[in-house]
């Protein structure tokens, strides 16, 4: 009888162990992750910091905006505003 006992201790101990394990396996992964993820907004922060340096120390404005229109930032040179609600509201 006590033997018996003995043994469900030892299952209900084992079963505990390999759910900890399984735990700390899952856990360590997901630090791994974040660690993944901080190395990458580390290098994603360097390179906005070097962007904004050479912007910066660029200086001349016709620079600047030269920059900007070969990375595609262009100014629209004519806007036209439509005035939807005199269209729609219109009594004839």
């Amino acid at each position: 009888m006590f033997t018996r006992k003995i043994n469900y201790v030892w299952i209900i101990n084992l079963v505990l162990f390999a759910g900890v394990v399984f735990l700390g396996i899952e856990q360590a992964g997901r630090g791994a992750e974040i660690s993944n993820l901080e190395n990458k907004l580390e290098v994603v922060s360097i390179e906005k910091r070097d962007l904004s340096e050479n912007i910066f120390n660029s200086g001349s404005e016709n620079n600047l905006s030269l920059n900007a229109s070969e990375l595609g930032f262009v100014k629209p040179s004519m806007v036209l505003y439509f005035d939807s609600i005199d269209t729609v509201a219109l009594a004839k």
